[in-house]
């Protein structure tokens, strides 16, 4: 008597192997047709190699280009700063993940939530992300639970000194690789801005020395889309407007390095310089030397820029009022060429922290983790 669910599980695996060695030898369209022909029997696994193969970008790769962008800031378009890159197909990803995850796969729903919540493929709706993870966490997926936590914060109040004492424990399961980092950014995340500008300033710090265990901690967003950071910086045609977030340092007036070379150190507008020092960082982008010579700033609230200056900046960077009108906000202007790098370093005693790289013709990847080091410090207090 013939078992015709053996057949048909014969049939899947026949053209899910054939669709892998197709794979193997880089015929991919060929490849997806053979996955295609098994998925059409509901064959999971095959769905996911669909899936896989428009996430490598592989197969149908999507061409994107900031041109129109560009040109709706209505400012000079030099070719610099056009970028036109390849990226992977995630909406017909996402499609074919949903329908393994809608078959009960669990690690499709969790693939699909986190996509979802990301907005990879589509609109981000973190409540149907959520949905999503849940269930995948309710079939025993328990790395679902991470993500659920980086998603959704979980609304609790922290004093500002119970924030910090939460912070300093963060950094410490982070550090360790401790799950237990995941919930303790779920309740960091539901911070007032001035809180979340502290943890901008600890994930930024850790992120750019590479420290794996902050990779998927992302710093926040406020409701008006204005980004919790220690440093942040708007290019124009020929200059970069650089924001310092001092509601992100716990030190009144923080120590800032700023590393660039010569001739663009001396074109900064409206700062006091009270020192230098030397640090030791990995070189990127136009600092190719590892040892970096830097200006010492101190900054403070009286170096926000005054009504009439700040409105010359805005308009020369096309600010939005939500990137310039906050509490606690220093600005620094400098006059840039078509080629050059820039990093900026945070000084806390004899640590430093590397908060901010910018390059124009170079790579701003450091692909190491390195321990910044502070070599000399030369300053007056003021």
């Amino acid at each position: 008597m013939i078992n015709l669910s053996q057949m048909l599980e014969e049939k899947k695996e026949q053209y899910r192997k054939e669709g892998f060695e197709l794979e193997k030898q880089e015929k991919y369209e060929e490849a997806y047709r053979k996955y295609e022909a098994a998925a059409k029997l509901r064959d999971i696994p095959s769905m996911l190699c669909i899936a896989a193969l428009y996430l490598s970008g592989h197969l149908r790769p999507v061409a994107r280009s900031n041109f129109m962008e560009l040109i709706l800031q209505g400012t000079p378009i030099f070719p610099w700063d056009q970028n036109c890159e390849v990226c992977p197909d995630y909406k017909n990803a996402l499609a074919w993940l949903i329908k393994a995850a809608d078959l009960g796969d669990n690690s499709a729903c969790e693939a699909v939530g986190i996509m979802i919540c990301q907005g990879l493929g589509c609109e981000a709706d973190v409540d149907k992300g959520i949905f999503y993870l849940k269930r995948a966490l309710s079939n025993g997926q328990t790395s679902a639970r991470r993500y659920i936590c980086l998603y959704r914060p979980n609304g609790k109040s922290l004093s500002n000194e119970e924030y910090e004492e939460q912070l300093t424990e963060f950094t410490k399961a982070a550090d360790s690789g401790d799950e237990k980092a995941y919930e303790l950014y779920a309740t960091l995340k539901s911070g007032t801005c001035k809180q979340l500008a502290r943890l901008g300033h600890i994930l930024i710090s850790a992120q750019n020395v590479r420290r794996p265990g902050y990779e998927l901690f992302e710093p926040a967003i406020s409701p008006t889309g204005f980004p919790l950071l220690p440093v942040a910086s708007k290019r124009g045609p020929w200059s970069t407007f650089v924001r310092f977030d001092l509601a992100a340092w716990a030190e009144k007036k923080p120590l800032i390095a700023i590393s660039s070379s010569p001739e663009l150190l001396s074109d900064f507008h409206r700062v006091r310089i009270v020192g230098t020092a030397t640090y030791r960082s990995p070189a990127f982008g136009w600092l190719e030397e590892e040892k970096k010579h830097a200006l010492l700033l101190q900054l403070g609230t009286d170096d926000t820029l005054d009504a009439d200056a700040m409105k010359e900046v805005a308009e020369s960077f096309h600010l939005r009022e939500e990137e310039y009108q906050r509490d606690s906000i220093a600005f620094l202007v400098e006059n840039g060429e078509k080629e050059y790098s820039f990093e900026v370093a945070g000084i806390q005693g004899d640590q430093v922290e590397i908060l901010w790289r910018y390059t124009i013709g170079g790579t701003d990847r450091v692909e190491k983790y390195f321990e910044p080091e502070l070599i000399s410090m030369n300053y007056t207090e003021r």
